[in-house]
This record gives C-alpha cells, structure tokens and sequence, in this order.
C-alpha cells in the first residue's frame, strides 16, 4: 500500500539514515556513492523537500539493491530486522536438531550432534544453536511430561533463570530441577547433569 505524502516523506528520510547508519555512509560519502547532490540530500534529510524526485529515489534504491517502493512505502529498518530473526517471520534459516528417544538419550549423551543428526529424526529450532538435542519422550517423566512430548535441550549446560534442568541418576532415573542460585547444581554423588531445556513442545495426542 502507498503511503500518504507526508508518511512518505518521513520514510524516506528516515529510511535513508538507516542506510547511512546501517552501511556506514557519512552524508558526503552517501551522496558521492549514490549519484545524489549533497545539496539535494541535505534538504531530504533536513525535512525541506515535500515531494522526492522518483529519479533520485531510483538512484537510492539501485544502489542499495532495493526497490523504490521500499524506500517510499515501508520501514527498511523493520524489514531488516525481521529478515535477520530467528524466527518462522524471519529469512535466517532454522538448525536441524536430532531428535532423539528417552531410551537412546543416555547413550547418545557424549555424540558428536552432527553425527546423530544423520542416526535421527530432525526437528527445527529457531534461535541460538550450540550443542542442542531433543528429547523424545517415552515415559510418563515425574507427571511433569508424557509420550510423546519433544523437549528442546541444550547439553551439559546448567538451567538459568525459570528454566528446568535435565538430571539422571541411577536411583531416580531423569528428573527435572528449577535453577536455584542458591545451591550447586550437581550436588548428588552419582547425578549427571543432562543439559538445560530450553523449550517444551507438548504432544496434542496428551488428553
């Protein structure tokens, strides 16, 4: 949708300091690499040019591998930003994460992720990857999650803030425990710290 005259001239002038700001363009470096007098952009940015020369948009937007559009119309800096996220919005792809069933998990604890991606199911994840894994759930796991259910985990890393750890030993099996500042959190003889979870995705087959 086009904007109104004025919304368009707060674009422009707006999405022309973020490119200088973003590409690290001075005013006179700006005006020297797209073709645009320094005059002309001075009075842009200064607020004192009601209606933009479509040809100068042109030259802004070509050289920046843009549309005139974009400049016109949108917030480049917005569209940026969601391009760069993680997330299913953005255009940065998302890691294949194995997943691996509550049975596997133990003897899996020490393997490479890029070799049991190639022994595993994948799941996607989006966000910040580093020795992430996820649990498959078999068995009912202290009524807290049941069959089914895939538990996003980063490995051998404590929990922080509101998040549950993953712990097994071989009295209580796996169990989860809340980060508590307050106390270590490996303080049972025979218990492994599994990883942190950093996400929960719940089965819809749990009545």
């Amino acid at each position: 949708m086009k904007a109104s005259g004025s919304q368009r001239k707060e674009n422009i002038i707006n999405n022309i300091e973020y490119i200088m700001r973003s590409r690290g363009e001075t005013k006179v470096s700006f005006a020297n690499r797209t073709g645009v007098t320094r005059a002309t952009l001075y009075k842009i940015l200064e607020g004192k040019v009601n209606n933009v020369q479509h040809s100068t948009i042109t030259r802004i937007a070509d050289f920046f591998g843009v549309t005139c559009d974009i400049i016109e119309n949108h917030d480049l800096e917005q569209i940026e930003f969601i391009e760069k996220m993680l997330s299913p919005e953005g255009d940065k792809n998302p890691a294949a994460i194995p997943v691996i069933p509550q049975s596997d998990f133990l003897s899996c604890f020490k393997m490479r992720i890029g070799f049991l991606a190639t022994q595993y199911p994948v799941t996607w994840y989006f966000g910040d990857v580093s020795n992430m894994v996820a649990l498959r759930v078999e068995d009912n796991i202290k009524n807290l999650f049941f069959p089914d259910d895939i538990l996003i985990i980063r490995r051998h890393t404590p929990p922080s803030n509101k998040q549950l750890g993953l712990f097994y030993s071989e009295k209580d099996g796996m169990y989860f425990r809340q980060n508590n500042p307050q106390e270590d959190h490996i303080h049972k003889y025979d218990e492994i710290l599994l990883g942190a979870i950093v996400e929960e995705r719940v089965s819809l087959n749990e009545v």
